[in-house]
């Protein structure tokens, strides 16, 4: 069995339920499993703290709050992550910047490449 093919637990944080449907598609139909989708910070985190995350997409807007606070959890735990925002690269704090960000909406194949990325990041 190749990485790729091993079912990896991926957290999704949007606020959108449509983006966070598609999103959620994507991932299952990859083999993967989400944990998910979580709407606010304070739900990320309890999804983090209650389950084995192995990578993550986070929006970085979430209604009035920020996914930076979940990003540095994530970051502490090892977990390879990346942004799905509308927001240019440039226009993320720079403790931030090392991580990749899809700007939306984006391409199925796109998002698939960047999951496959994040997979190779893991530890087997």
């Amino acid at each position: 069995m190749s990485p790729s093919e091993i079912p990896r637990n991926v957290l999704v944080v949007e606020d959108e339920w449509l983006i966070a449907l598609d999103i959620t598609m994507l991932i299952e139909d990859e083999g993967h499993v989400v944990i998910g989708p979580a709407k606010s910070v304070a739900r990320a985190v309890d999804l983090i703290e209650d389950n084995a995350i192995d990578i993550a997409f986070l929006d970085i807007t979430l209604g009035e709050e920020k996914s930076y606070p979940i990003a540095e959890k994530l970051a502490a735990l090892g977990v390879p992550l990346t942004f799905v925002s509308a927001y240019n690269k440039s226009d993320i704090p720079s403790e931030f910047q090392d991580f990749d960000c899809l700007s939306k909406p984006v391409p199925s194949d796109l998002f698939r490449d960047q999951l496959l990325k994040l997979i190779d990041q893991t530890r087997t």
